[in-house]
Formats: structure tokens, C-alpha cells, sequence
């Protein structure tokens, strides 16, 4: 695999953290004007809600000024006063009634408001049953449904308000919110686009809808769609994350630095945001301003991320930057100071192994070499940087017994290390490729094979394949000479 295919794929691992995932839509349960039209939506629509009494219009207009008022519990406590009064009246000689669904329902919306939403389902269910074309109810239902993420729930009964004849923005938009989280995309843009031509206004429904078309690879769209909202919300993060995300997708690298650089300026910014920055600047051959970005990440952390701090610097040494990945390093060491576990010591002792070397620093290198057996001496990669220093110090020995004693001494950690499945590949790889080195055929064949049973290519398997021809010829050169 390339560098930069290594890269990208790191980037957009990086990318989707935090960035990539569907945002709900705002909390529109709580806008005041959503209340009064949500408590007090009853209304005669023919053959879709069913019909009241008098004496049911009579409280519906009492209550109506406790609506306007946001006098909610009185208008709840009316309603059950009616409600009780009807079914079981105290008046002597007055026949029970029956109530209307409407009342129930509009006591469900009450139920609702007060966040009582047990209370509130179980009356629009009872309104449903009493008339199963009551369109409103299931519409509410829809929404408290959305309003507790039980979006499976919410999906039909949606759908059966729009089949009844619904045509709000609000339905079709939460319709698409549903759609995007199982995943349905191309309902979701559908549904996003009705609710945008009947609310062009909405952050949300254009949100979504940009979401929608993302999730069909429809990358261009989407980012110009989410470039109006940034005009119209410029410190909103989530967005110019989407459309960094966009910008990913279509490789437009450049841009997609950019945005993460305003969101820097801005002080929006967070560590991860900063490692991606790096990381595509890295990819722009800009290591210095690499570097500016990967310090920052580590500044705006509250506590050192290890992980993402020694992942970094990998980067920086992999790209052929080594005294930038040490003055990262270093950085890291700083902010962690006491705080380092072990584990987090020896994994900076790791990296600092591999710039040390990357720098041709043979000193500093034994020396962490030398920290690292003191620490974890029965660490796979521990024995595995040991065995690579003895191997790679014994290619440039000329004096045959350091030599031979260099070999051996790299030969016993790579198979220490072998035992450790982590590094087993690594450790079985090196070991037969010092062997060739060294001629001995035979003996490479066996860790070469392994490495190849762990890890499948073609390059290795045509490389084995070249190892066992040269081992079978050394075997019967060996034994024609014991026969002569």
C-alpha cells in the first residue's frame, strides 16, 4: 500500500469521528410556537378527525384561551372534570356519555407538553382505536415517538398521517430523519426535499437534506447545500465539519484544510480536528505547518491523548520528517509528565526508538533500547526493536566475531518476540530475511513461511518461493559433498 493511499485512509478514518454522523434535527418539541399548535391542534377536518358534541365545542372554546395563555394544567384539569363528568355523571337522572376522541387526544397533547409521555402515547393509541382515521393523532404520535429517538415507531405512524392527508414541513422533515437512520437515503432526500419546498427557511430540513445526499455519495451537491447553511450559521462546527467530510469524500484536500483551519481560528477546533489538519497538510508536503497543527491538538487537549500524540509523530517520522516527529515527541512528554503510565512510557520509548534510528542516532538509541528492557523486557515489540538493532548493527560490523555474536544475539530476540502474536509476523519476517542475508537457507525457510501463513501477498509468497529453490540447492550441494 502507497504512502498517500495509507494516508487518505487515515485521514477519513479520522474524518468520520465526530463528523460524519447523522445530526438530529433541533429540539423542536420545545419552541414556544410548536406548544401552542402542537397543545391545541384539534380542529373539524371532515373524514380524518372525528366529530364533537356541543358540549365538547363548548369546553373546547373555554380551554382555548388556557392554550394562548400557556395555562396548560388548568386546561388538563378541565378536561379530565369534563371528561369524568361525562362517563359518570353526579347529577341525578343524566345518562352516561360518551366522550369523543377528539377530547381524548387533545388531553394526550396536554400529557405531551407536561412530558408526561407514557401518559400521552396511551391517549393518542386510545384516540387511534376510537377512530382510525384520526390523522392528527397519529401525527402527534409521530412526534413523541421522535421526541424519545423511537424512530422505527415514529416511521408509520408518519407515513399513515401523510397517507391521511398531512402536508406540514415538519412531518415530511421528521419523516427524513427516520428515513436517514435506517439508512434509507434516497426516501430521506425525498421526504428532506418536500419538507425544504414547504419551509425553505429550515436549518434543519436543509441539514438533513444535505446529509441524505451525502450518504448517496452525492458529494458536490451536498457540500454547496451545507456551504448556505455556513452563510447563515458561520459558527455552527458541526457544519463546516460536514462539509470538511464532503470535501474528503471528493479528495478536495485542500479546501477540506481550509475549513478546519477556520474552525481553528475560530477557536472551534478540537484536538481531533487538529490531527486531521496535520494530517492533511502532511499530505500537502507541508510538514512545518504539520507540525504547528499536531502541537496545537496537544495544547487543546485537557489530558494527553497518548494514542493520538505518538500516532501523529509516527506519521511525521514514516514522511521522512524525523525532528519534527522528535519535536513532537517531546511535546507529548511534556504535557503527560507524571501523569505517564508505564504502558504510555514504553510506547513513547517505542517511538522515540524508531526516530532515534530514522535519525541515525545510534547512541540515543541504545540508550532507549537499554530503558525499554528495564521497563518491559518481555514486551513483543521491545524484543523486536532489540533484535532489529542487533541485526541491522551486525549488516556493518566487519570484524567477523562481533559479527557472528550480533547475529546470534538478534536471532535469540527474534524469537523471543515470535511468541508474542502482536509483532509474530514482523518478528518471523525479520528473522528469515536476516538468515538469507547470512546464507543460511535452510534455516530462513521455516520463519519466512510462517510470516506468510500470518499475512498473505504475493511479494512475500514469490520471495519464499525463491528462498526454497536456493535452500534445496544448498541441501544437495551439502549432500553431494558428504557423499564425495
Amino acid at each position: 500500500m502507497s504512502r498517500s493511499l495509507t494516508l487518505l485512509l487515515s485521514l477519513l478514518a479520522t474524518a468520520s469521528v465526530g463528523s460524519a454522523r447523522i445530526i438530529p434535527p433541533s429540539n423542536l418539541f420545545r419552541d414556544p410556537s410548536f406548544v401552542k399548535e402542537f397543545v391545541g391542534s384539534y380542529g373539524f377536518l371532515s373524514d380524518v378527525e372525528p366529530k364533537v358534541s356541543s358540549d365538547e365545542q363548548a369546553l373546547l372554546i373555554k380551554v382555548r384561551e388556557m392554550f394562548e395563555a400557556s395555562r396548560f394544567k388548568e386546561a388538563e384539569d378541565e378536561i379530565v372534570r369534563f371528561i369524568k363528568e361525562t362517563e359518570a355523571p353526579t347529577e341525578k337522572d343524566k345518562q352516561p356519555g360518551e366522550i369523543s376522541p377528539a377530547m381524548i387526544f387533545v388531553l394526550g397533547n396536554l400529557y405531551f407538553q407536561a412530558d408526561r409521555t407514557d401518559e400521552a402515547r396511551r391517549a393518542f393509541l386510545e384516540a387511534i382505536r376510537r377512530f382510525p382515521r384520526f390523522r392528527r393523532a397519529y401525527t402527534n404520535l409521530g412526534f413523541l415517538y421522535i421526541s424519545k429517538n423511537q424512530t422505527d415507531e415514529a416511521l408509520p405512524m408518519l407515513q399513515k398521517s401523510i397517507e391521511l392527508g398531512e402536508n406540514s414541513s415538519r412531518v415530511y422533515g421528521l419523516l427524513g430523519y427516520c428515513h436517514l437512520l435506517k439508512k434509507n437515503a434516497l426516501a430521506a432526500e425525498n421526504a428532506y426535499r418536500q419538507a425544504y419546498l414547504l419551509d425553505p427557511n429550515s436549518r434543519d430540513w436543509k441539514l438533513g437534506l444535505a446529509q441524505a445526499l451525502m450518504a448517496q455519495d452525492k458529494f458536490a451537491e451536498s457540500a454547496d447545500l451545507i456551504g448556505t447553511l455556513i452563510e447563515e450559521n458561520p459558527n455552527d462546527k458541526q457544519l463546516w465539519l460536514q462539509q470538511t467530510n464532503a470535501y474528503l469524500a471528493m479528495d478536495r484536500k485542500e479546501e477540506a484544510a481550509v475549513n478546519l483551519e477556520i474552525l481553528r481560528h475560530k477557536g472551534l477546533a478540537d484536538e481531533s480536528n487538529l490531527n486531521l489538519l496535520g494530517n492533511l497538510y502532511l499530505d500537502q508536503s507541508e510538514p512545518q505547518l504539520a507540525l504547528y497543527a499536531y502541537l496545537a491538538a496537544i495544547d487543546k487537549a485537557p489530558t494527553l491523548n497518548v494514542a493520538n500524540a505518538l500516532k501523529s509523530s509516527k506519521i511525521l517520522s514514516d514522511y521522512g520528517f524525523p525532528d519534527k516527529a522528535d519535536a513532537l515527541l517531546a511535546k507529548a512528554k511534556a504535557k503527560g509528565g507524571d501523569s505517564l503510565s508505564d504502558e504510555d512510557q514504553r510506547e513513547m520509548l517505542l517511538v522515540g526508538v524508531k526516530i532515534a534510528r530514522a535519525k541515525g542516532e545510534q547512541t540515543r538509541l541504545n540508550g532507549l533500547l537499554n530503558q525499554l528492557m528495564e521497563l518491559d523486557p518481555t514486551n513483543g515489540e521491545v524484543l523486536l526493536e532489540i533484535a532489529r538493532n542487533d541485526d541491522l548493527q551486525s549488516r556493518d560490523e566487519a570484524d567477523e566475531e562481533k559479527h557472528g555474536k550480533l547475529v546470534q544475539e538478534a536471532r535469540t530476540h527474534y524469537q523471543l518476540a515470535i511468541r508474542s502474536s502482536a509483532v509474530a509476523y514482523e518478528a518471523n519476517l525479520g528473522l528469515g530475511q536476516m538468515l538469507v542475508r547470512e546464507r543460511r537457507y535452510p534455516d530462513a525457510l521455516p520463519y519466512l513461511q510462517a510470516a506468510l501463513d500470518l499475512k498473505k501477498s504475493d511479494s512475500l509468497d514469490q520471495y519464499v518461493s525463491r528462498v526454497r529453490r536456493a535452500s534445496d540447492r544448498q541441501t544437495d550441494r551439502a549432500k553431494q559433498k558428504e557423499e564425495s
